[in-house]
């Protein structure tokens, strides 16, 4: 089901959701150079492709429009299939679409040529028959993508326990290259709701799909109590897709 929607609609997250993104400590990270700038992101899973004729007439029709070469800003930085899903239920491919702003992440939805080619997979409000997909809107440092970096696409469900979760958040962002991530401002599409997003790169797909079992990121996850389980603090979806080379 498809759903529209702009930013003075927008609920304030939760505290915790709130300090964990304003954090100095948290932002003052290596991974990005600080831009006064923020974008606009679609962070997207695609769980299944139940019409893989009609997706695909779809596809075809609006990778034009992702070049960057209009009023959106929008581009399409990062897609592919999942090379692995490290934690939650299996995704097929991933994406990240980049926009000047939230609010052209958010208005690009119903663009006329945008929604005619959304339109080749049916009805506008409902292309479950077609494709079960989750797109969040979130607002972010722009992403430096380079050939053949792997990164984690994901989707934090529900946070259970935000001072474990955020204690972790805040030790693991040293083990990635890049980095962009944010509460969801708006959600497309997807049945289940997402409260965070991100994208966070590594220096191969290798590293991606690896580095969750090593010892070093084991390390940070125990700094929230997480090193054996995660159900107790939170529920979400990590996949690993490759940058194009």
């Amino acid at each position: 089901m498809g759903h529209s929607g702009r930013l003075n609609g927008y609920t304030q997250p939760r505290h915790g959701l709130s300090r964990v993104l304003e954090c100095s400590t948290f932002h003052s990270r290596k991974v990005n150079q600080m831009s006064n700038s923020l974008k606009g992101f679609w962070i997207n899973h695609v769980l299944e492709i139940k019409d893989p004729e009609r997706f695909g007439a779809y596809a075809e029709a609006s990778i034009p429009m992702l070049q960057r070469d209009n009023k959106y800003g929008a581009k399409l930085v990062l897609f592919g299939p999942v090379a692995a899903t490290v934690l939650g239920n299996p995704v097929q491919y991933a994406a990240v679409v980049e926009f000047e702003s939230i609010q052209a992440a958010i208005d690009f939805w119903d663009d006329t040529d945008y929604a005619a080619a959304r339109a080749l997979m049916g009805p506008l409000d409902d292309e479950s028959a077609v494709v079960d997909r989750r797109v969040c809107c979130i607002e972010g440092e722009p992403l430096t993508v380079t050939p053949r970096q792997g990164f984690w696409l994901n989707h934090v469900h529900e946070i259970v326990d935000e001072t474990a979760f955020f204690a972790y958040a805040e030790t693991s962002m040293s083990h990635f290259s890049c980095a962009t991530f944010g509460t969801v401002v708006h959600q497309h599409t997807g049945s289940q709701k997402i409260e965070l997003a991100a994208a966070l790169g590594f220096d191969s797909i290798d590293k991606a799909t690896e580095i969750y079992s090593t010892p070093e990121y084991k390390a940070a996850l125990a700094t929230g109590g997480m090193e054996k389980s995660e159900g107790h603090v939170v529920h979400r979806t990590i996949c690993a897709i490759e940058a194009a080379g």
